[in-house]
């Protein structure tokens, strides 16, 4: 720009949109993570919403549990959800006015694409850094690439997996930094481990909060050599007798032959998210389900029943373990 300024925007395409009359209703194509907070965004704003989700879930990485309960959260904020629905074409001119899916027409006046993203490798196009099965750039434990001295990190590198012990892509914040701050180090004389990853994230639907970490699918499960086996729980956040208690509903998979636990995912009201970092803490341990239910985890009515939910579900699965 002028005066050696640069900005991102296109300030003829921003005046444009400013001089439109503000929308009344909203279109969100993709159920993930951008998609459910879009949706709360919008409605904070009073616009009508209508959020389309190709597959039959919202935010397939949390498992049905947490699809279940976010979904139900939506629709209870006046969200319309159209789920198993394939969005066809953005319809109109001068500005969006219609999404059409399924052959039908839902008439909207402003709409967003959240549908997923991919590694940005331009920048080592046509070089001899190799890229990993999920087309970002591979690299060894301290991020070093198949190039002696080039280093990658972040949204656009794999890393290993804590729990499958492959080279995985799970492009999230914390990742991204830890890796980045690894490297730095391990290039200034210091080599640090960039650490592996368990894909742990937290989301929530207005005022329901969600997290899950490692290996929930079980066909993937499978596909890493383990034979899963899973469990659901509800129970509740606090002492059922303290104010402010809520259902806890937590889902844990573990390996059938080892016990190892594999993954997790949880949903509630009332501090669910954060719970989730129990179960990733876990994970990064090889820790199997008798080791996580035996955890000593705090208790005061305030803040938990004396199991939490957690412990309870790794209780009801060593249980399902123990039937094998």
């Amino acid at each position: 720009g002028a005066g050696g300024t640069w900005s991102s925007s296109d300030r003829s395409l921003v005046e444009t949109y400013a001089a439109m009359e503000p929308p009344e209703s909203a279109a969100i194509v993709g159920g993930g993570y951008v998609g459910v907070e879009m949706a709360e965004a919008f409605s904070a704003h009073d616009l009508d919403v209508h959020l389309f989700q190709r597959p039959d879930h919202i935010l397939p990485p949390f498992g049905e549990a947490v699809a279940e309960e976010a979904a139900a959260a939506l629709r209870d904020h006046g969200v319309t959800l159209h789920l198993g629905t394939e969005v066809d074409r953005l319809a109109g001119e001068d500005r969006v006015e219609a999404v059409v899916a399924d052959e039908t027409r839902t008439a909207v006046d402003v709409a967003v694409v959240g549908i997923g993203i991919r590694p940005n490798t331009d920048l080592v196009d046509e070089t001899p850094v190799e890229l990993g099965a999920s087309g970002a750039i591979a690299t060894d434990e301290y991020g070093e690439t198949s190039v002696d001295g080039v280093y990658a990190a972040g949204d656009c590198a794999e890393a290993k997996h804590a729990v499958t012990g492959a080279s995985d892509w799970v492009p999230l914040g914390l990742t991204a930094n830890r890796a980045g701050r690894a490297v730095g180090q391990t290039v200034a004389g210091t080599p640090t481990p960039i650490g592996e990853i368990a894909g742990t994230a937290v989301v929530k639907a207005f005022e329901m909060e969600c997290g899950r970490t490692g290996v929930l699918d079980h066909e993937r499960a499978r596909e890493a050599g383990f034979d899963p086996v899973a469990e659901t729980v509800t129970a509740g956040s606090r002492s059922g007798y303290y104010p402010g208690a809520a259902e806890t509903t937590v889902t844990l998979t573990a390996d059938r032959r080892t016990g190892r636990l594999l993954g997790g995912s949880i949903v509630g009201t009332d501090r669910a998210a954060i719970r989730i970092d129990t179960v990733a803490t876990a994970l990064d341990q090889d820790a199997t389900v008798p080791e996580v239910e035996r955890l000593d985890l705090a208790y005061a009515p305030p803040f938990s029943p004396v199991w939490d939910p957690v412990l309870v579900a790794a209780k009801v699965l060593n249980g399902s373990l123990d039937d094998q």
